[in-house]
């Protein structure tokens, strides 16, 4: 069965040998994503997988905080370029990182099952306390009021790969730091951390999850298909279209995270105001044909709720 499907997929037996050329960034943890993406499409079909390592712009760029970014998809952009122009065939990403707005000739043709959503909070010490003025760093705009709203710490900016903020936290430059629980998982790090969950701690939208891009149609397209876990792309699916409605980057405090099983589909979703307020508002839902709607009509009204509370602080 596998040859006749890479014989469809391929279209000449003699093609079948072709060689698929992955991009990513080339931090350690982008290259156990990456190795991931390898083993399910070497497990799935007879094919050659090579790895070409790039620097993204926020790779390059280490001075300032995603949210001062000039543009969206830093970690993004050179790869779509590279795709574009042939030079790579596929791109892995982590797909919170991935923006909205995509080229019209691209499309995440794959995405594997999701590993944790959450962040966690990563001390030298005790993490069940912070203690009043606490150094915590990190470069997100949601993790920081999230922080704020149940801690008297003081937030400081963050930058660099996994490894080094783990270096600066040990150095003492901060006294903890906030990082996805997923990368720490798939590094393999034994960490002193506790997990940031349920009200207000809702996580970036797609967090946790491995997204691959193809071009449009394409055989590699056909290919990736394959490997799309139907869980996660239903969840994914439902994270985007809530923060489509709500609007949100970088710089928007805004979390989202989707939960789906066969049956139903349960969210949770934060919006950050100011250090001492925010919305948090949950849906569960069953997966029948109209769920995407009861999705849509709930961020639609999770939306009215922020205008409205952006309007009152306006006026007052």
């Amino acid at each position: 069965m596998r040859l006749l499907r890479l014989l469809r997929l391929f279209g000449r037996g003699e093609e079948m040998a072709r060689k698929i050329i992955l991009g990513t960034r080339g931090s350690k943890l982008a290259l156990k994503q990456a190795e991931k993406v390898v083993e399910a499409l070497t497990d799935a079909f007879s094919v050659e997988v090579e790895v070409k390592t790039v620097k993204s712009f926020g790779d390059i760029v280490q001075d300032r905080a995603l949210y001062e970014m000039p543009t969206r998809g830093v970690f993004v952009k050179k790869l779509d370029a590279l795709l574009i122009s042939r030079k790579i065939d596929i791109a892995v990403h982590s797909m919170k990182d991935i923006p909205l707005e995509r080229p019209p000739s691209l499309e995440t043709a794959a995405v594997l099952p999701r590993d944790s959503p959450y962040d966690v909070l990563i001390s030298n010490g005790s993490v069940e306390e912070m203690p009043e003025g606490a150094v915590v760093g990190t470069s997100s705009v949601r993790r920081r009021l999230q922080m704020l709203h149940r801690f008297p710490v003081n937030v400081k900016d963050i930058r660099g790969n996994v490894d080094t903020r783990l270096r600066k936290l040990r150095n003492g430059e901060y006294d903890a730091i906030i990082l996805a629980e997923a990368g720490i998982q798939r590094l393999g790090l034994e960490v002193n951390c506790k997990r940031l969950c349920g009200e207000p701690f809702v996580p970036a939208p797609n967090q946790g999850i491995i997204a691959v891009v193809s071009r449009l149609n394409s055989r590699e397209s056909e290919m990736l298909r394959e490997i799309d876990d139907a869980e996660t792309r239903a969840e994914a699916s439902a994270e985007e279209e809530v923060l489509r409605i709500l609007g949100g980057g970088c710089a928007t405090p805004v979390g989202i995270l989707a939960k789906a099983t066969k049956s139903e589909i349960k969210l949770e979703v934060y919006v950050g105001i100011s250090p001492e307020k925010y919305i948090y508002k949950g849906l569960k839902v069953r997966r029948d044909e109209e769920y995407m709607d009861k999705v849509r009509a709930f961020a639609m009204k999770v939306k009215s709720m922020k205008d409205e509370i952006v309007r009152n602080k306006i006026k007052s």
